[in-house]
């Protein structure tokens, strides 16, 4: 249930988030109103130009940097290379290692035990009559 001019609801994600949902979106629908026009302050523009008005300075210029004592090095060892294909740009990171006991997956429905070229949800249906 939507309070709509008291910009509540049932479920507590307006009050929470501050942000109407879509069944309060659907409320505004309804009546014609503009959605935009029950943004709360808190999303507003200027509010974040006050927020981070103070946080937020100017580098000096680059003849004032300190010199860094450390190097980044690169571990060459992640970089993904195929056979017979160009080296990858981007490294390999734990995002990307499978797990060896998880099965292989679908690319279309994510189910295990097959893969999409015999998915059944790629393979054209005929109607039988």
């Amino acid at each position: 249930m939507v309070h709509y001019f008291r910009h509540t609801c049932t479920c507590g994600k307006w009050q929470m988030e501050k942000i109407s949902w879509s069944h309060a979106q659907a409320v505004f629908r309804h009546r014609w109103d503009n959605p935009i026009s029950i943004v709360n302050y808190v999303y507003y523009i200027d509010t974040y130009r006050k927020q981070y008005h103070y946080a937020s300075t100017q580098l000096p210029h680059v003849e004032y940097w300190l010199e860094a004592d450390w190097v980044i090095e690169a571990d060459y060892s992640k970089v993904a290379m195929g056979r017979d294909r160009r080296r990858a740009n981007r490294f390999r990171n734990e995002m990307d290692v499978r797990n060896p006991n998880e099965p292989h997956r679908c690319g279309l429905c994510y189910q295990p035990g097959h893969n999409r070229r015999n998915c059944f949800n790629s393979q054209p249906r005929f109607n039988v009559m």
